[in-house]
């Protein structure tokens, strides 16, 4: 059993400060509850093993895939996702210089750099891996193109924690405990690590070390990006041999399965021409100038820098061009929406608005984009231009969905003048979700809804009442400084008392 230092824990405050903590969900105001106590926090964090810190179930939800169908994202209690980014911290160094080097281009994905609260190196690899994948296609007759099936979700954990000894057999005690802190994270079951910390990209790299060596062991030449393969030969059968020994040594070693659906053989000269330089990926090339990308939370290459002439005097023809060469496509292309979405929120560039509502169901595997976006040009002018689509969208079938609403109702419960709007208002107060209530009722400066809700403060969810409790900030002073001391001094729970002091102290 080991202690969490303070190093760690420094690092995770700045990396958590920096990057959020998930990038499927709306950012946690608990962060900055528990920075204004930062140093009880760490003495907590710090005064016992982390066998025994107490771990609460996380947030977890799904998120729609372009493609159809959806994937389990999480989002860790706030104190969790400080001791899993301390843990990942802790192994990081030693689980890098245990991979394969950077200069043999196998290891693509997310290099390992800790500096200024990053995890990683600049960039993601993405375009290195695509780049040694079509060098070894022009050296090599066949390629065997396969990945591995719900990857995160199914890590085996023991397999994680011999992992970590193998970079260092020092790390044996906090391996032990990140293999505890993941199963007790996951109700005792010992497989999966949570999508959405970047943490867990350190873990998926450390458990990807003994399947790069055991490619390279079978006298092939490799290139991967997260579970990502691409294996060269001159010859078809060879590649045959790889792919079923590949497949028994990830199930009798890792309890891993290859995707039937993505696994195939072809002749790399077909594999440049029909994937590689394909006439979407050509455009798409031309439209934009890198695929380099970083996004730790999400471990997808979503994120393209858009190159546009004269960018000081963006104008709206040239985003709506960018919409076009988006919605052309039959499925969403997540790298082209996202830096769409991104520049014209960087530009306040209202007339994407239009094409978002009109293909509102088209852009929900990147809600969170979308949300940002609007609520960075909303102001009472566009609320009195788009109110009536606003509204329609609030009874569409997309919020149905619960990851889509969540983030529609963060955007409209951060707007004063959204929430003027008699139909908009309704649509947070008469829902379920008390988190965007309690945002809402602090905007709005809601006083009934706060008073209202004090009674059921321990009838409701961790998430929930930490959210109450921040909203007591609307009261009048004596009526908060009352409750808000009795919380901080009696309540059982140590986050509670740090949201406690933090409405009191700061807010």
């Amino acid at each position: 059993m080991s202690i969490l230092s303070d190093d760690s824990l420094e690092f995770a405050k700045k990396h958590i400060t920096k990057f959020y903590d998930s990038d499927f969900f709306p950012r946690a105001f608990e962060f900055d509850a528990l920075w204004h106590s930062w140093d009880e926090v760490k003495k907590e964090l710090s005064s016992k093993n982390i066998a025994k810190h107490w771990v609460t179930s996380p947030k977890t939800l799904t998120s729609m895939k372009p493609k159809g169908g959806f994937r389990v994202v999480q989002q860790l209690d706030p104190l969790d996702t400080i001791v899993y980014t301390a843990l990942a911290y802790s192994i990081a160094d030693e689980v890098e210089n245990a991979r394969i080097p950077k200069d043999q281009h196998v290891a693509c994905s997310y290099r390992i750099d800790l500096d200024e609260g990053s995890l990683f190196a600049e960039g993601n690899g993405f375009g290195e891996f695509t780049a040694q994948s079509e060098k070894l296609a022009n050296e090599k007759e066949y390629v065997l193109a396969t990945d591995i099936t719900d990857f995160y979700n199914q890590i085996y954990l023991h397999r994680l924690n011999n992992a970590i000894e193998y970079a260092d057999s020092s790390l044996k005690p906090i391996g032990d405990d990140i293999e505890g802190f993941l199963s007790r994270l996951n109700g005792k079951a010992s497989q999966g690590v949570p999508v959405g910390p970047a943490a867990s990209i350190i873990m998926s790299e450390a458990v990807m070390m003994d399947i790069d060596e055991f490619l390279i062991n079978k006298g092939v030449f490799h290139t991967r990006y997260v579970d990502d393969f691409r294996i060269f030969s001159n010859s078809k059968e060879q590649l045959l041999s790889v792919l079923e020994d590949l497949t028994l040594y990830l199930y009798e070693n890792h309890r891993l399965t290859l995707s039937g659906d993505k696994t195939k053989i072809i002749e790399t000269e077909k594999y440049v021409s029909e994937i590689l330089h394909n006439h979407y990926e050509l455009e798409r090339v031309d439209i934009f100038h890198t695929l380099e990308i970083f996004n730790p939370y999400s471990g997808e290459h979503e994120e393209i820098e858009v190159p546009i002439e004269n960018e000081e005097e963006l104008a709206d023809e040239q985003i709506s061009l960018l919409a076009e060469k988006v919605l052309e496509r039959k499925i969403l292309d997540l790298g082209l929406s996202r830096a769409l979405l991104r520049k014209a929120k960087s530009y306040k560039t209202p007339s994407l608005a239009e094409i978002i509502f009109e293909n509102f169901d088209f852009f929900t595997p990147v809600i969170n984009d979308v949300c940002l976006y609007l609520s960075a040009i909303t102001n009472a002018d566009f609320v009195d231009q788009w109110k009536n689509e606003l509204i329609a969208l609030t009874q569409t079938a997309s919020m149905n969905r619960d990851l889509v609403r969540i983030w529609f109702e963060w955007y409209l419960s951060n707007n004063l003048d959204l929430l003027k709007v008699t139909p908009l208002k309704q649509f947070i107060f008469l829902g379920p979700n008390i988190i965007s209530q309690s945002q809402a009722a602090i905007v709005s400066k809601n006083l009934a809804w706060v008073r209202d809700k004090k009674a059921d403060l321990y009838t409701v969810g961790a998430w929930e009442r930490r959210s109450i409790l921040r909203a007591t900030q609307i009261l009048p002073s004596d009526e908060r400084e009352h409750w808000l001391k009795l919380t901080e001094t009696t309540s059982p729970i140590m986050i509670d008392r740090w949201v406690a002091k933090w409405v009191r102290e700061a807010l």
